[in-house]
């Protein structure tokens, strides 16, 4: 007989409004730069932002909002060989971590034994984000739910209202 799996205690969940997330390829950091000041000068707002930083060049990760895709097609455009779309996508956040190895390796075997679409992984101390397939978000619940446990008074997964900075 198969033992249980452990849970681990957590103190919630939450999942995103569907995105876009952009995947920067290695460039000038002043290409880069340039592109976060065109998104702004259109009020294009950035949801995330990962960046990695080798030898004057700069690659990562943002999203922005899907509502907003449209409008920053139209103006990346001059970006195009630094830049790749990938829509619709979400992401499940899992807190507090509290830097658990445990929990990221078992959160890590589960979301691999499901098959499910990995894009790109943000932690903290005290969090991990894990960007997916945005209509695979509630099977990512079904997932992460078998590694953790999360308090009665847990919070609604999805945002109950959205501020929207211009």
């Amino acid at each position: 007989m198969d033992s249980p799996v452990r849970k681990f205690s957590v103190g919630g969940l939450k999942l995103s409004a569907e995105l876009v997330l952009l995947r920067l390829k290695a460039s000038e950091a002043v290409q880069i730069v340039h592109m976060f000041r065109v998104l702004t000068e259109h009020q294009i707002n950035l949801i995330g932002v990962t960046l990695d930083a080798f030898h004057g060049r700069l690659d990562g990760v943002c999203s922005l909002l899907a509502e907003d895709r449209v409008k920053a097609e139209k103006v990346l455009g001059i970006f195009q060989g630094c830049l790749e779309m990938t829509a619709p996508v979400g992401t499940i956040t899992v807190f507090p971590v509290q830097a658990r190895i445990e929990l990221l390796s078992a959160l890590f075997a589960a979301w691999g034994g499901a098959g499910l679409p990995l894009y790109h992984i943000a932690s903290s101390t005290s969090s991990l984000t894990i960007t997916t397939d945005f209509q695979l978000l509630d099977d990512a619940v079904s997932v992460v739910s078998r590694v953790v446990s999360l308090p009665e008074n847990h919070a609604p997964f999805r945002p109950e209202f959205r501020v929207k900075q211009i």
